[in-house]
């Protein structure tokens, strides 16, 4: 049975040239009681389902006991109280209300039969109101798992994007740590050395060292800059941003893109930089771990999809294996999903490695 989903947030209403709100400030003020005891209701499910069960069992008593209003009205009440409950409880709940609701219309259509003196009662529409109160159940239990799954798969993506930035932090706090961290470690050492150096000469020459390696912090934090966020990414394009991250992969990379994949709109800000992440990742990884003299990245434009393919003649690995090296395949699995893309890796011992991504265009997205 599913449980009674309450209203995340109540999302005010604007007002319209021809539903004016007060002129006193407080837009729709009289519907303020009525949320709130809507909200109330809403967070105490089992209390509407027992006011719905008082109900028909109110109109059930009555049938039997009045002759003010006429039976088959009151059991149309006991139909609309299934019909709610159905709607909010679902199959389960109104199965069992069904075959409850079904003995005293029984035995009301068979007064006679049991030695009581009631008006005539004609069932045979009663069948179908019991149909129709099954449907809507089930079709409220389809929505429940609907909104369960949408649910399942929203937590699953935020805890991958948590996931994913927690990764980025720690590289970040590691490159920060041994390369800017250990710099200027060194820098504050050699000032130490130069302001107790005797000689002018000594001095002089390790404050031209200790220059050098203000230049080299400088270097490293420009870098780190770039690589958290590419300067005027969006503005240029992925295509040329592909090729400057090439020149500075540390080895060669060679960058072929046909001309549908130059647009700068051909993805959006945030898949943009999802996927220029996914490639400084893959060559990162090549340059590391492949062994190989040259990487080709290849991007193309098909309909509504961009594909990437990052190749490399060295080394290889095994995909499969459960033991993975730590080169980042997981989080940019991560970021392929997260922008609805697909990442595939194919390789192999001796075999060199090829990872392809395909993500949707800017266009296809909105389409979606």
């Amino acid at each position: 049975m599913p449980g009674y989903t309450a209203q995340v947030a109540d999302v005010p209403a604007r007002a319209t040239a021809e539903d004016p709100a007060p002129s006193d400030g407080t837009p729709w003020s009289w519907r303020d009681p009525i949320d709130r005891r809507l909200s109330l209701l809403r967070a105490h499910p089992r209390l509407i389902q027992l006011l719905l069960d008082a109900a028909g069992i109110g109109f059930t008593i009555l049938a039997f006991s009045t002759t003010v209003l006429s039976a088959e009205f009151l059991f149309h009440g006991v139909f609309v109280v299934l019909a709610v409950q159905a709607f909010l409880f679902g199959l389960r709940a109104t199965l069992i209300r069904i075959a409850i609701a079904s003995v005293p219309l029984l035995i009301y259509a068979n007064a006679q039969a049991f030695g009581l003196v009631e008006a005539p009662l004609e069932l045979s529409e009663w069948p179908l109101m019991f149909v129709i109160a099954v449907i809507v159940a089930w079709m409220a239990d389809r929505r429940e798992a609907t909104s369960r799954r949408y649910a399942t798969l929203f937590r699953q993506a935020a805890e991958r994007l948590l996931t994913v930035q927690e990764d980025e932090r720690r590289r970040i706090a590691g490159e920060l740590h041994d390369g800017v961290g250990q710099v200027l470690t060194a820098l504050t050492l050699t000032l130490d050395a130069s302001a107790t150096a005797r000689d002018a000469d000594v001095a002089a020459d390790t404050l031209r060292r200790a220059r050098a390696l203000g230049d080299t912090a400088l270097a490293e934090t420009r870098g780190l800059a770039h690589r958290l966020r590419p300067a005027r990414l969006e503005e240029r394009g992925l295509v040329p941003a592909l090729r400057d991250l090439a020149g500075q992969s540390g080895f060669p990379v060679r960058v072929i893109a046909d001309s549908g994949s130059s647009d700068p709109a051909v993805l959006g800000p945030t898949a943009m930089v999802e996927v220029y992440r996914v490639i400084q990742e893959a060559l990162a990884n090549a340059a590391r771990h492949s062994g190989a003299a040259r990487a080709d990245v290849e991007v193309a434009r098909n309909g509504d999809h961009l594909t990437i393919q990052v190749t490399d003649q060295g080394r290889g690995f095994v995909p499969n294996a459960d033991e993975r090296p730590g080169i980042g395949l997981a989080g940019m699995e991560e970021r392929a999903e997260l922008i609805g893309g697909l990442l595939t890796i194919a390789s192999g011992p001796g075999r060199g490695t090829r990872i392809t991504l395909v993500v949707p265009t800017l266009g296809a997205q909105g389409a979606a």
